[in-house]
């Protein structure tokens, strides 16, 4: 008898782990918000002016190549 050929599963993309991942993470930041509204309003503004800063810094970089 000639064996049987299977088919391999095609790939379904998963993104349960990830799914749960991100989740849990906007859980936690919701509840820093609750628990401390003036603290996670200061953290924004620092991650933002550090965002600008490293913005500007890859901008002077590519300025700098051409």
């Amino acid at each position: 008898m000639a064996k049987k050929q299977t088919m391999m599963p095609l790939p379904t993309g998963g993104g349960t782990g990830r799914r749960v991942v991100l989740t849990l993470v906007a859980l936690a930041v919701f509840a820093l918000v609750i628990r401390d509204p003036a603290g996670a309003a200061s953290t924004t503004r620092q991650l933002a002016a550090w965002g600008g800063t490293v913005l500007d810094g890859l901008m002077t970089f590519i300025r700098a190549l051409s």
